[in-house]
């Protein structure tokens, strides 16, 4: 094969990660740690816990070369977390995950576990708690990483011997049963349905085996079924020049499936899907024969930028999908570009109301909060001041709550003109209302991925 004329065919074949490593998507050089944080407003006295975060942050300084290869989804992973109790910030901490490359800059001492040499890269995705242990988890074959309690890395686990392989970037909790659901995916393996029970152990309910690797970040449940979605980003790494090797596939379909919850993979119903990409699923629901499901959808991915997730800006659309007929139908629920839905936990697999999400424009430009009313088909915003950009909001339920949106919501949120970042509390049945409370930070949160609020008395990361 003529690799190079292949290469000129692909519409992102000159892309590069020198947009990844810019502005708030830059690295940060150092770990931090303040105490005696800025406090604008009162912090709920009922917040208890720590208000975490993580994303990638390349800890090599890249040359112009290694810039051609950077993609947004490589490098170690940095932690940062936020200590809230009895009304007041307590401290806040920013630290490496300590993977291979992380050890060797740092010139630290390797930590310990499993899968050295082989599953100990890159852990940067979210963080979730894994029989009462704090843990760092990826996707696509790294395992996961023990944290401490003031997000040092810990060691490397495979939960006790029982993850077959690697594990995944985006674990989702039932809260009815007390497990997390994965899907994993990675080179040269079946794609696995895994569930984690309450005491940490990982059982592989099914091995499903696609006819191609593709990239599955997230996943959504029902009471009855684990949501599939077969999209075509596919493993192509004969024609990619990062190190990240997951490309659009002009050829291929998509398609989304029903796995029955006790993971026969040979009873999957296939639904065929818009030609599109999700990262997210906000929820999914059984309703009599419909399955419903919520979901940002790309338009494509990886096809004119190979480096970052750069094609345009998502829309929030809701799947039904009919189980008698096998048919799909799409909804647009909100068409102005939205990312990292989050939702009140409790409601995970059932009917829910609210879905919050973050401002994701062209050109991967991040902005306001948004809280969905699926019921009204409303949405209200909630702009941070000029210029101000919130990632990922994550709902965090007051106690005693009896209403769906009865709650506060979290939000890092980067300032470019001071260039640092806030904590900024809202409530969310005042959604679009003057904060609550905003803490500020010694420093910026680069955008990352996933976090989640970790309470003292509960062992999930929410």
């Amino acid at each position: 094969m003529n690799m190079h004329a292949t290469a000129e065919r692909i519409a992102s074949a000159n892309s590069t990660g020198a947009p990844y490593v810019a502005g708030n998507f830059a690295p940060l050089k150092s770990e931090v740690t303040a105490f005696d944080l800025e406090v604008i407003g009162r912090i709920p006295e009922e917040l208890n816990g720590r208000f975490l975060r993580i994303g990638p942050n390349p800890i090599d300084e890249l040359d112009r070369v290694q810039l051609v290869r950077h993609h947004w989804f490589a490098g170690s992973g940095m932690a940062h977390g936020l200590r809230l109790r009895g009304g007041k910030a307590e401290w806040f901490r920013s630290r490496f995950v300590l993977d291979r490359d992380a050890a060797r800059v740092l010139s630290r001492k390797p930590i310990p576990g499993p899968g050295e040499g082989a599953r100990d890269g890159n852990v940067n995705t979210s963080l979730m708690n894994v029989g009462g242990k704090l843990c760092a988890v990826v996707e696509a074959g790294s395992l996961p990483v023990e944290l401490d309690d003031e997000l040092a890395s810990v060691r490397r686990t495979d939960f006790n011997g029982t993850l077959e392989a690697g594990f995944t970037g985006h674990p989702k909790f039932d809260p009815l049963i007390g497990e997390h659901h994965a899907l994993a995916y990675e080179p040269f393996q079946p794609v696995r349905y895994i569930t984690v029970d309450a005491d940490g152990r990982a059982t592989t309910k099914a091995r499903i085996d696609l006819p191609h690797i593709p990239l599955i970040h997230d996943m959504a449940f029902t009471q009855s079924f684990i949501v599939v979605p077969d999209f075509p980003v596919t493993f192509q790494p004969e024609l990619s020049h990062t190190d990240f090797p997951w490309l659009w596939d002009e050829k291929r379909a998509s398609r989304i499936g029903l796995l029955p919850r006790k993971g026969d993979a040979a009873a999957i119903q296939w639904f065929e899907a818009p030609r599109c990409f999700a990262f997210h699923f906000a929820n999914a629901y059984d309703d009599g024969d419909l399955t419903i499901v919520d979901l940002m959808r790309h338009h494509r991915m990886f096809h004119t930028d190979q480096n970052g997730p750069n094609e345009g800006a998502p829309v929030l659309v809701r799947w039904t999908l009919h189980r008698p007929t096998g048919r799909l139908s799409e909804t647009v629920i909100d068409d102005r570009g939205v990312e990292f839905a989050r939702i009140n936990g409790r409601y995970g697999g059932q009917a829910y109301r609210f879905a919050y999400t973050a401002y994701w424009g062209d050109d991967v430009a991040f902005g306001p909060s948004m809280k969905h009313d699926l019921q009204r088909s409303t949405t209200e915003v909630h702009d941070y001041g000029p210029g101000q950009m919130t990632s990922e909001p994550v709902f965090v339920r007051k106690p005693g709550a009896t209403a769906e949106d009865e709650g506060w919501i979290l939000s890092y949120v980067y300032d470019p003109r001071r260039d640092l970042s806030d904590v900024v509390i809202l409530d969310a049945q005042d959604f679009a209302g003057e904060p609550v409370a905003t803490i500020r930070l010694p420093v910026r949160v680069p955008f990352g991925f996933h976090g989640g609020w970790a309470p003292d008395k509960v062992t999930v990361v929410e």
